[in-house]
């Protein structure tokens, strides 16, 4: 017996520690809820150490599966549902029923043999995937039905296949009824699930979507609502709608699922916010039992809204990092942060230079330990988002770097920007330049001390000029202009700074 354990033992540890692999271990591992991704080839990396449920993006759909009639192709399905088996993660089919994506050849049959293919498609995915825990049976009832509907963003119709169903009939939505009798049927073991998108962000589609659950419930055939939650539907909408209208769907009695959830983001702040603020409606509601991205690396269908929490060189994004730390409660926030030059220096001493600053944000292992930066005043001084200060002018400047992770910690240090000019400044212009006389009688003056200056010009009092000089380089200059009495403003600058004289002109 002895014998036989140690055995047992070097079989249960093959395929970990003495083969080099880690022990996979999901973000959602011993939760209660799951939290799962859509599954394609281009997501397939390390899929398992993420996420405990799978969902085949493409790889179960009908136009997918048989786009030539009779001719079945299930490689990426079946890639989906043995990386599922391997890992014990939960499954979900999708999807059965739908007005996109179905097999273009069905278009040109009739009533009774779309009926018949219809049965076919049900019964053979029954008998090669017999262990599917959930199913998508309609998707998308209400936007994009098989009725010959219009979806939204084309002008073209659906295939109406819906009639093989028995179309709309005295419920107005028979062939959802027939479809989940016949998923029933063919799938007695599998959660049945209706799908559909942009629900929780109106009260008007909620209750719509409630009307459709109702008749399902009235026959026992469905096991959970899905709401896709992309990110369209979600952004830009309060989470006071989003969870109102989750209770709304929770008075059915029927667990929830948040199906295909997706967070933009251009920047990782941007992402960052919204994930911290989208999350957690959906994580903490009780009738929420499981939560499905719709991909998670580059590549995915939303790449050009940055929704993928995975760069393409493979680092995590901070929405990625957040998100794991807030499913197990072992997020730790800012405590501190401390701002200084990269190399210790406070001063810039030359126009157009830039200075490096570093944001020391403590413990050591705050999840988010990204910071904002801003400068103040802002003409004086620019900063990126590395934290590249630039200098713009002369004077003090204030940097700021604000946590990102919500916990308002922020920190400042004040850098000098003392740089040579060219020109010198306003008060010392004003101070060394000189007009006289003053009175000017008969338009003649003379105006000294401007060794620095480069242009000057003179308007009247409603800022139309009467006379420029450019690219000086004297001490001193007579001016002669015959204009009418009154005052004149004399602008002296020195391509850096700029002051004004005034003068007043006579005549004799």
């Amino acid at each position: 017996m002895r014998y036989g354990n140690l055995l047992l033992l070097f079989f249960l540890l093959a395929d970990s520690a003495l083969f080099g692999q880690t022990p996979v271990k999901p973000i959602a591992d011993g939760n209660t809820k799951f939290l799962g991704s859509a599954w394609s080839s281009g997501q397939n990396l390390n899929f398992q150490n993420y996420w405990n449920q799978v969902t085949p993006e493409n790889g179960g759909k009908w136009g997918s599966v048989e786009g030539t009639r009779g001719v079945m192709n299930w490689s990426n399905m079946d890639a989906a549902y043995a990386l599922a088996k391997k890992y014990n993660m939960l499954f979900k089919a999708h999807t059965l029923i739908w007005g996109a994506q179905q097999p273009s050849w069905i278009a040109n049959l009739d009533t009774a043999s779309q009926r018949q293919e219809i049965e076919q498609w049900f019964s053979l995915l029954a008998a090669k995937y017999p262990e599917m825990d959930y199913i998508d049976v309609v998707n998308e009832p209400l936007h994009n039905a098989p009725n010959g509907m219009v979806p939204w963003g084309t002008t073209v119709k659906n295939v109406d296949y819906a009639k093989a169903l028995g179309g709309a009939g005295s419920t107005g939505w028979d062939w959802i009824i027939k479809s989940f009798r016949m998923a029933r049927k063919y799938f007695p073991n599998s959660k049945l699930i209706i799908n559909e998108y942009s629900v929780i962000n109106s009260s008007t589609e909620t209750q719509n979507y409630i009307k459709i659950i109702k008749l399902l419930q009235a026959e026992k055939l469905i096991d959970g609502i899905g709401e896709q939650a992309h990110a369209f539907t979600t952004y830009g909408v309060s989470a006071t709608t989003l969870k109102a209208n989750l209770d709304a769907l929770a008075t059915t009695g029927l667990p929830i699922y948040l199906t295909e959830m997706d967070i933009d983001g251009t920047t990782d702040y941007i992402q960052l916010k919204e994930m911290q603020r989208v999350f957690p409606v959906f994580w903490k509601h009780a009738a929420v039992q499981g939560i499905t991205l719709w991909g998670f690396r580059y590549g995915l269908w939303r790449t050009k809204e940055g929704a993928y929490l995975v760069n393409q060189n493979g680092t995590e994004r901070a929405a990625l990092k957040w998100l794991k730390a807030y499913v197990n409660d072992t997020l730790v926030n800012t405590k501190s942060i401390t701002v200084l030059a990269s190399d210790g220096i406070t001063t810039i001493s030359t126009k157009g230079a830039s200075l490096n600053m570093l944001a020391h944000v403590l413990p050591a292992n705050t999840t988010i330990p990204n910071v904002n930066w801003t400068v103040s005043p802002t003409y004086m001084a620019t900063i990126d988002a590395t934290g590249k200060l630039t200098a713009l002018a002369n004077g003090k400047v204030t940097v700021t770097a604000t946590a990102w992770d919500g916990s308002g910690i922020k920190s400042s240090t004040d850098i000098n920007l003392y740089y040579q000019t060219t020109g010198i400044s306003e008060k010392a212009l004003a101070e060394k330049i000189t007009v006289f006389p003053n009175p000017a009688v008969n338009g003649n003056f003379t105006i000294s001390g401007i060794e620095n200056i480069e242009r000057i010009k003179l308007v009247n009092m409603f800022g139309e000029k009467v006379i420029t000089y450019d690219n000086l380089n004297q001490s001193s200059i007579n001016i002669q202009v015959n204009v009418p009495e009154g005052i004149y403003i004399v602008n002296l600058s020195d391509g850096e700074r700029a002051v004004v004289k005034k003068i007043v002109i006579k005549t004799n």
